[in-house]
């Protein structure tokens, strides 16, 4: 069993953080240019930045500041496009994120 979150990990930051740490330990098929951990954040960034579209999003992220945000808050290095975005989350067994709510509850 995990230890509790203490009170600094009830931050966005803290949130994000241990979301980037789960991810990072999911199993990453080889062969893909962009990080599965980049892609399940992207995915997480989308909606916490309440984007309305996953092409708005993707438009954003060609932004030289977009790309900078998401690097500084959400630890994305290389932020997929929607198709590419899409086609990895869908392939993933959701079973690999059940961590990430257990750590957070």
């Amino acid at each position: 069993m995990s230890a509790p979150f203490c009170r600094k990990h009830l931050s966005i930051e803290g949130l994000l953080k241990e979301a980037h740490r789960v991810f990072r330990r999911i199993p990453d098929a080889p062969g893909h240019d962009i990080a599965l951990v980049d892609h399940l954040m992207s995915g997480l960034a989308l909606f916490g930045l309440k984007y309305p579209s996953l092409l708005q999003f993707d438009q954003d992220c060609r932004e030289e500041t977009t790309r900078a945000n998401l690097k500084a808050l959400y630890g994305i290095e290389q932020a997929p496009s929607d198709t590419r975005l899409r086609e990895r989350l869908d392939e993933l067994d959701p079973s690999h994120v059940r961590p990430l709510y257990k750590a957070l509850l």
